[in-house]
């Protein structure tokens, strides 16, 4: 099979279903056509304008626990300079034993992968006891307003099951300590908007300028030091092969500063993790205001970027955003992102940390690892669209695709997007 995904996983990089706008329908027929040289039958669903979801099906021999592959989303981010690429980022290229482009671990490899082995379990007559199903998606780069969230929505029975296998988990985190992610942290992306006095920009003493609040409230923002909380660590050390010590060092609060700063000159990625699996995180990304630059500006907006840990609510959020301001709190508006602008408010969610599936994950990984290798549970830090799936089905949603280790997990960190 690996030649069939191979080439399914470059023509979905090329096809650059970059979002926004998405165009992910591209990839969608792709999927279709190539489903259908097996004979497969595929429905799909559009949600917009070039723009939709597809899914497949074996059905169960009797009844069962049915199983999802998937969602697995075949929209990318967009590529602000391409000039900047060593290798092309809509090519597919294979170099130095990889393929390299846009969404190509984010999550193109994982998607094909599911495709074919879904297409080949079908012409081998393969009969669960429960409904296998394949599910490609639009939109998960955005909230999956158009894609997951669509579908649970629309069509909850048909995408309604007991288990999923989508992103993100499997590399190895320490020696022979593969992960698996049981659940995430939730988003709210927030707005900030300033209020000043708009005057002539040549004389600026005094004068009350939206954009210099804006400014020291992103400083405020960036430098401010959100409560830590270790139970997530803890479920994660648990399982991990260290010693004593160590397990102790990075789950006490009091500690955990001065390990996160050791970690970082060695292994940025493994400490920039473990201090977002420990923090509600709050990073301001965008900002704008002014309507020219000859007059000082009467009103400047900042989107925050606020991810938060499992029983985190809007409430928490907005109480340490005011924290954060301090004075300046009485100088802004505070409001989610709206949806016309890319909003994406959802909260934090987990599955069960042990169950059938999850055994039968870790036998997979002994197999190919070795008997040493073992499972070890990990919170994404990130969004996916398993929150939709645990959120309005109670689904067992997991995070699983084993890395081959070639490349190191700090590298692999920096190369997501």
């Amino acid at each position: 099979m690996r030649d069939e995904i191979i080439s399914l996983m470059q023509e979905c990089v090329r096809n650059k279903c970059i979002n926004p706008p998405g165009d992910e329908m591209r990839s969608i027929l792709t999927i279709e056509k190539f489903l259908d040289s097996y004979g497969i039958e595929s429905e799909v669903f559009e949600t917009s304008p070039k723009r939709g979801n597809l899914l497949a099906t074996i059905s169960g021999s009797r009844d069962g626990p049915s199983l999802m592959l998937g969602p697995g989303h075949v929209d990318v981010v967009p590529v602000e300079d391409e000039s900047k690429w060593e290798v092309p980022p809509f090519e597919g290229k294979i170099k130095d034993g990889c393929i390299w482009g846009r969404g190509t671990q984010d999550m193109l490899f994982m998607v094909a992968s599911q495709v074919v082995v879904f297409a080949h379990l079908h012409s081998e007559g393969f009969r669960p006891k429960g409904a296998l199903k394949l599910l490609v998606v639009a939109d998960e780069e955005a909230g999956g307003a158009y894609g997951a969230g669509w579908m649970v929505q629309n069509h909850p029975d048909k995408v309604k099951v007991d288990y999923t296998i989508s992103e993100s988990g499997g590399f190895e985190f320490a020696p022979d300590r593969y992960t698996y992610s049981y659940g995430e942290k939730g988003v709210s992306w927030m707005r900030l908007r300033f209020k000043g006095t708009e005057q002539h920009g040549s004389m600026p003493f005094k004068s009350d300028n939206a954009i210099i609040k804006l400014s020291e409230a992103a400083s405020r923002i960036a430098s401010y030091k959100t409560p830590s909380r270790t139970e997530e660590i803890e479920t994660l050390v648990e399982n991990l092969n260290l010693g004593g010590a160590q397990k102790w060092m990075i789950t006490k609060k009091s500690l955990l500063p001065r390990v996160l700063k050791v970690m970082s000159k060695t292994n940025t990625t493994r400490a920039r993790y473990l201090h977002a699996l420990s923090h509600m995180t709050m990073s301001p990304n965008m900002c704008a205001g002014g309507t020219k630059v000859n007059i000082v500006p009467g009103s400047a907006w900042l989107d925050v970027d606020v991810r938060t840990l499992p029983s985190q609510t809007r409430e928490y959020v907005v109480l340490h955003l005011k924290k954060a301001l301090g004075l300046l709190a009485g100088e802004v508006e505070i409001s989610e992102v709206q949806k016309e602008a890319g909003a994406l408010q959802s909260v934090g969610t987990v599955s069960s940390l042990q169950s059938p599936l999850v055994e039968i994950m870790e036998s997979v990984l002994k197999e190919l690892r070795g008997e040493s290798a073992q499972l070890v549970p990990m919170l994404m830090v990130g969004g996916t669209d398993s929150r939709f799936f645990r959120e309005t089905f109670g689904t067992n949603s997991y995070g699983y695709a084993v890395y081959d280790g070639v490349i190191d997990l700090n590298t692999l960190g920096r190369l997501v997007h």
